[in-house]
């Protein structure tokens, strides 16, 4: 369900020591697995969210990697749902993955 990209972000995140990259890549499943139980998060769920237009795609640059916009002016750390916006950034980068 991974592919090599993704290993190699472990990988790198622990200077190529692969004891270590396996066990932050088994902690991240768990993570998934809790966080996201149905395998993926639904408009539904992050409608509040969306309404507030904070992120969306911009297209791809000259390499065809897909662009990401944040507006961080239109994030308050005030009256939100943490687990909502946790969700609504799982959302956001599953598309990011899926437009690859």
């Amino acid at each position: 369900d991974h592919d090599d990209l993704t290993l190699r972000r472990f990988l790198r995140a622990r200077d190529l020591n692969v004891d270590k990259a396996a066990a932050l890549f088994l902690k991240f499943l768990r993570w998934r697995r809790e966080f996201v139980p149905k395998g993926s998060i639904s408009e539904s769920e992050i409608l509040n969210e969306i309404a507030k237009e904070k992120m969306f795609g911009q297209g791809f640059d000259k390499k065809g990697r897909p662009i990401s916009v944040v507006i961080g002016a239109r994030h308050t750390c005030f009256n939100r749902d943490i687990d909502e916006f946790k969700r609504t950034y799982v959302f956001f980068l599953a598309l990011v993955q899926l437009s690859r």
